[in-house]
């Protein structure tokens, strides 16, 4: 029986009905961080906090071995033995932007979909894992190892549960995380999430003429910026008038060559107020996006603007726009396991009182160091009159081809798909990289869409059930 994919998919499917009653309530949970509603035993807040005791609760029902690590994390655990398979996923989810056809938080099914935030990422593929661990209990097939689902609550921030996680509790060596793409993703990039400064210089641009008095875009560094706005101030008395007709018409012209919407409105004699709609893309792929702050920055920067204004719109629109693998920042690199690093411009702010802002989101390559693109990116900065506020750095990740987990996993994959398990490195973080022999594994199947982090998130019902299945036999394989 355990050996054969056949029953592990008969055992999935039979619980199509329970596990999409459970998905819509799990879903309902906003689970967005919120550091407002914070507290003790709820360090991300309310809606993350009942997300995981959600989990938890299920986990106590089964009569699973449960533990809260001061709602940072937690687990649910099957089995006995000294080593341990970690299963690793999170129930946190990113903020939902706009153009959502149903509300992000009620659940909708259509055309074999379930749309909502946290479908794919990653509500619904921790779901499909504990339910898997919950047909591995339920086969009472022996294990001589301990099978824990690790939960975390905030993977799409700053990894402080894991962090805490590891304070408290063993990390596991091997095991996998359903929080990517199928076959096997074996490579990770690592991260470099810098924060720049432009400092304000009251005085130094002129009080007449064009002025940018705000702009801003973007409100995560792992997504490409899909909305942007600025308010500008045009020169005053009988010139403002006619700049005003004149940019109105440029502006229309821009946007219907690049392919954009936007908005452009009078807010004052002279102040001119912007709205340009990119799109939205993951943070890892800023090329499947249009970065809506560069691009309003593109077309902001042919007037004369002086001072920091400039300097800030400089930057934008002549360094960081399509600048998608950092050869204006002076940090391209690639390598032949992963690939080419990447560049994502997440967050950008301006105010002439308080001067610029501009979060990246730079993943680079999974073989190399990153300490020479810091020093790099530093320099790069400098020479552009800025300077960097901070960075946070997350190390890279790599499993060789040959490790037992990639074998099994490779077997489980080929016996429930019959197609080759090709090993495939992904730009994205999961919490696989946490754990020395840990892979992402699913959900996403090959020349499927993934919608994470995008409106209308979806995942695809028949996909998250044969995930299940695939999940329940590795599980098994890994741990008995």
């Amino acid at each position: 029986m355990s050996g054969h994919s056949e029953y592990w998919k008969q055992q999935a499917l039979a619980q199509r009905e329970a596990y999409l009653e459970t998905l819509q309530s799990f879903l309902r949970i906003n689970s967005i961080e919120d550091m407002s509603t914070a507290g003790p035993g709820k360090p991300f807040g309310d809606g993350v906090a009942q997300a995981l005791n959600f989990m938890l609760e299920l986990g106590r029902s089964d009569g699973f071995a449960v533990k809260n690590l001061e709602g940072y994390a937690g687990y649910v655990e099957h089995g006995e033995g000294e080593e341990e398979v970690g299963v690793l996923v999170h129930v946190d989810v990113v903020t939902v932007g706009e153009g959502w056809t149903t509300p992000p938080f009620e659940p909708h099914i259509r055309d074999g979909k379930i749309y909502a935030r946290g479908a794919i990422d990653n509500k619904g593929p921790a779901l499909a894992a504990f339910f898997a661990l919950r047909l591995l209990k339920q086969s009472g097939l022996p294990l001589t190892k301990r099978v824990r689902l690790i939960i975390g609550t905030d993977e799409e921030s700053g990894w402080l549960c894991m962090k805490h996680y590891a304070e408290r509790e063993v990390l596991p060596e091997i095991g996998f995380s359903p929080d990517a793409s199928f076959p096997i993703i074996h490579a990770e990039k690592g991260q470099i999430n810098p924060t720049l400064m432009l400092a304000a210089q009251p005085g130094a641009a002129a009080d007449e003429g064009w002025q940018l008095l705000s702009f801003a875009s973007g409100d995560q560094g792992n997504s490409v910026p899909d909305k942007a706005t600025a308010s500008v101030m045009v020169p005053a008395g009988a010139e403002a008038k006619s700049a005003a007709a004149a940019v109105t018409e440029r502006w229309n012209a821009f946007l219907l060559a690049s392919g954009v919407t936007g908005r452009l409105e009078p807010r004052a004699p002279d102040v001119l107020a912007f709205q340009l709609d990119g799109k939205p893309a993951h943070g890892m792929e800023p090329f499947n996006g249009v970065n809506a702050g560069t691009l309003l920055a593109r077309f902001l920067y042919d007037y004369p603007f002086a001072g920091t204004d400039r300097l800030f719109l400089r930057f934008l629109a002549e360094v960081l726009h399509e600048d998608h693998y950092g050869e204006r920042l002076n940090v391209a690199c690639q390598d032949e396991v992963s690939g080419a690093l990447t560049v994502n411009a997440g967050i950008l702010r301006y105010t002439r009182s308080e001067g610029g802002l501009v979060r990246l989101n730079i993943r680079y390559p999974a073989t190399l160091a990153p300490e020479p693109y810091v020093e790099r990116l530093m320099a790069r900065i400098q020479e552009l009159g800025w300077m960097l506020s901070s960075v946070r750095t997350s190390k890279s990740h790599y499993v060789p081809a040959d490790h037992p987990v990639i074998r099994t996993l490779s077997r489980v994959y080929e016996q429930h798909t019959g197609a080759p398990a090709r090993l495939l490195a992904s730009g994205g973080a999961t919490y696989a990289k946490t754990l020395k022999a840990g892979v992402a594994f699913g959900p996403v199947f090959p020349g499927k869409e993934s919608t994470a982090h995008l409106a209308d998130e979806y995942a695809e019902i028949d996909d998250l059930l044969q995930a299940m299945a695939i999940y329940a036999q590795a599980m098994y394989e890994l741990a008995k």
